[in-house]
């Protein structure tokens, strides 16, 4: 990637002096925990006031290194699980012995939060596939109620570049399975399990599935809507992402200028600029179904109160 990890300070600087204290970061690419800089980001981030995130599958996690984390001042950390059934959760992700390994990882962040009273929120992450659809509710069960711990399902979507053998694997095939889940979810919630998706994200679960049935739309090419009846899109807003150095308002809109061809000009330029202001505007006036957790839209109500 363009964007080099040489460039990450400068990046969380301008963020925090475009943002301010409280402004959640999330490093998205690969597997943090396997980078050597991660803890002085979390470092870094931790003075700056700003909430530093990352998801991980958790294998490679030790005392150590969750003792570091923690110290550090690692504000959320989503961990990827699929199921508590091994037999399923490494027919998704296949890892020698990893349910094991990230059932251990939660132990220990869980343990060093405890030992060092400091706050750090776990994000349990499923992706909800054709074999793991019964395993999501015993995964809210077994975490949704510890504190500072919530619970995350997002419904597969398929890549452009996946094995047709992967595609037919995990795809959703039988729609009635998906909607009894999300009731499930629903009955969940009402129990006070901590489960992060909306009405709306549990009901374009199902929209999805239902009319992509012929399976031609993927992740990141697809013409499906959301209802019109739902509320503009709020994602160019109050979200920003730097993507292979380009520096966007959402990632299916056009950039609003370059971190690493443009390094004289900031964040919070380019925040506030004429192409800016114009991408926004189709941001709200955009219809498109998004359901991965990181783009479907949330209102700061739900957040809060999750």
């Amino acid at each position: 990637s363009p964007f080099t990890d040489e460039m990450m300070p400068r990046a969380l600087d301008e963020i925090h002096d475009l943002c301010g204290r409280g402004t959640l970061v999330s490093y998205m690419g690969g597997e943090p925990t396997t980078n050597p800089r991660i803890t002085n980001w979390i470092e870094q981030a931790g003075r700056l006031g700003l909430d530093f995130r990352f998801t991980t599958n958790g294998y490679v996690m030790n005392e150590e290194m969750a003792h570091r984390f923690v110290n550090a001042g690692l504000f959320n950390l989503g961990i990827s699980l699929e199921s508590l059934d091994p037999r399923i959760n490494e027919s998704i992700r296949p890892h020698p012995n990893g349910t094991a390994k990230t059932l251990r990882c939660i132990e220990l962040l869980l343990e060093a939060r405890q030992r060092l009273k400091k706050h750090i929120s776990l994000n349990i992450k499923t992706t909800l596939t054709d074999l793991n659809l019964e395993s999501f509710a015993p995964i809210a069960r077994r975490f949704g109620k510890l504190e500072g711990v919530m619970c995350t399902p997002q419904v597969f979507e398929v890549l452009e570049d996946m094995p047709p053998a992967t595609r037919q694997l995990l795809t959703i095939r039988d729609v009635s399975r998906l909607q009894r889940l999300t009731e499930e979810i629903r009955a969940l919630k009402r129990e006070g399990y901590m489960i992060h998706a909306t009405e709306q994200a549990l009901s374009e679960m199902v929209k999805q599935c239902s009319e992509n049935k012929d399976q031609t739309a993927t992740m990141h090419k697809k013409k499906l809507q959301m209802d019109p009846s739902e509320p503009k899109c709020n994602i160019g807003t109050d979200n920003l992402w730097i993507e292979h150095g380009e520096v966007k308002l959402c990632p299916y809109h056009p950039p609003i200028g370059s971190f690493v061809a443009s390094p004289t000009s900031t964040l919070k330029q380019m925040w506030k600029s004429e192409p800016a202001r114009r991408i926004r505007a189709s941001t709200m006036a955009c219809r498109r179904l998004c359901t991965i957790s990181c783009l479907r839209r949330t209102p700061l109500r739900h957040k809060v109160s999750t």
